[in-house]
């Protein structure tokens, strides 16, 4: 049983200092600056005749043993203009096991439910403003890594 929420959004538009470093700054970024457990690189196109990068990046952390952030971000590196278009989507995920076959009943749904409405709800929305500062100084470090 999975339950996804999106906590916030962002874009922006960055003139690149060095367009052609841009990319590997931003995985440098992600991997090793900001404490994500889990990057990956969902799609990666080059355009060769355009000159475009365009990628989908997910990042992943977690914050107990059902709850966690996603953020999936969506680059496209212009470098004749020198610019980097991102969008950036941060996401709770909370994940309660099914590993067992009762927790796959409907009994195990309501169960959880109810859980989930009156204990575990409040602490789940407790993690909501440490996704928005993440997701704010992850757009900050951007901006002061990349811009020119």
């Amino acid at each position: 049983m999975e339950i996804t929420e999106e906590v916030a959004r962002r874009r922006q538009t960055i003139k690149l200092e060095d367009p052609e470093k841009a990319y590997s700054e931003l995985r440098d970024l992600l991997e090793e600056k900001m404490s994500f457990s889990n990057v990956h690189e969902d799609k990666y196109y080059n355009d060769v005749e355009e000159g475009k990068i365009r990628a989908h990046i997910s990042t992943k952390s977690g914050y107990d043993k059902f709850t966690g952030e996603k953020m999936d971000l969506y680059v496209t590196i212009d470098p004749e203009k020198g610019e980097m278009d991102l969008q950036v989507k941060a996401i709770l995920v909370t994940d309660y096991p099914e590993k067992y076959p009762h927790q796959g009943t409907i009994w195990y749904y309501g169960y959880r439910s109810i859980f989930d409405k009156f204990l575990y709800g409040s602490v789940r929305e407790g993690y909501k403003p440490a996704v928005e500062e993440k997701l704010e100084t992850l757009m900050t470090r951007l901006r002061e890594t990349l811009e020119a």
